[in-house]
């Protein structure tokens, strides 16, 4: 897998450009988890209702819910590689 963010090894000084990386990294956090948890309140709603709706669009809440999970546990394992 290749890595998007490279960290600096033990003793290797950040650049500033990397510690603005790094920080702007971090401040994902908060809002990709606020996204995934409003993708999962739209996939229980959805699935909560009966028949009637669009199939694309049920496809469509579901698969983003899916897509986002995804990411977030990306983005986690992405965070806690840099801390190691």
């Amino acid at each position: 897998m290749r890595q998007i963010i490279q960290f600096p090894a033990d003793g290797e000084r950040a650049s500033p450009r990397d510690k603005q990386q790094a920080e702007a990294f971090r401040d994902l956090e908060g809002p990709l988890s606020d996204c995934v948890r409003m993708a999962g309140i739209a996939a229980r709603i959805v699935s909560d209702v009966d028949n009637g709706l669009d199939e694309q669009l049920v496809f469509a809440i579901f698969h983003t819910n899916d897509m986002l999970e995804d990411l977030l546990s990306k983005y986690i394992a992405g965070f806690k590689a840099g801390r190691e």
